[in-house]
């Protein structure tokens, strides 16, 4: 009997389609894929990071273009080599701004001193300070008075190089590796500063400031102590500077 095209669709389930695929689509397809991710690789390695992007990575520039940056209200002027990173350089809030400088005249970046501000040397003249939001209940100089000056071996502490009175603690108390150090102004408030030395002894020791400036912005600087005998001028080197940022009426 013969079976024309018409029954043996019908016995197929009703009209059926018979789809020819060219016999290079699939390894094209295989093709695109590896390709896609070679690339994806390949940024992935030599791309930039995520740090990169946000301006999050040191990147020093010699340029003095100035940005206008606001601290917690607070108006800063900020010149481009002053400034550690790229996100410090644009217009508008915020959160902190990491800087750096050269001693004794707390001179900006520039090529010709590159070598000088990567120093990590015990003697190293770069100091590194930041502005930044400060809503802490308490001060530096208060948190040093109420926790950490009274478990000192002498509570008002003894007469210490180049004109600081110096505080010792002993074992036990958290602070008997650490320096630290007062001083009185000449506007009346009290310098607290911290020496520690680093894991590395190749670095030395560091000392640090923490204080708060009148517009409530925290600042915290922080230099070698091979250069503690020049600790008011770099406080007044720092204040200074930082004033020179400050927009004049």
């Amino acid at each position: 009997m013969k079976i024309d095209q018409r029954d043996a669709d019908a016995a197929l389930g009703g009209n059926s389609e018979v789809h020819a695929h060219s016999s290079w689509m699939l390894p094209a397809i295989v093709l695109a894929l590896a390709v896609a991710i070679a690339v994806g690789v390949f940024f992935y390695l030599t791309g930039p990071t995520v740090d990169e992007i946000q301006g999050n990575l040191p990147s020093p520039t010699e340029s003095k273009e100035v940005a206008d940056i606001r601290i917690d209200g607070a108006l800063f002027r900020i010149p481009a080599n002053y400034t550690k990173f790229s996100r410090s350089r644009y217009n508008g809030d915020q959160d902190d701004v990491p800087m750096h400088a050269l001693l004794p005249n707390m001179s900006p970046w520039s090529p010709g001193d590159k070598a000088a501000f990567a120093s990590n040397a015990p003697d190293a003249r770069v100091i590194h300070f930041t502005l930044a939001i400060d809503r802490q209940a308490l001060t530096y100089q208060e948190k040093f008075e109420r926790g950490i000056k009274p478990a000192a071996q002498i509570e008002d502490g003894e007469p210490g190089p180049f004109g600081l009175t110096q505080y010792k603690f002993g074992p036990g108390t958290g602070y008997e590796n650490t320096e630290w150090f007062t001083a009185k102004l000449e506007d009346g408030s009290e310098l607290v500063m911290r020496c520690d030395a680093s894991a590395n002894p190749d670095f030395g020791s560091s000392c640090m400031r923490v204080t708060r400036l009148a517009d409530n912005v925290g600042l915290t600087y922080k230099f070698k102590r091979a250069h503690l005998a020049q600790w008011k001028q770099i406080e007044a080197g720092i204040m200074g500077l930082i004033d020179s940022f400050r927009p004049k009426p």
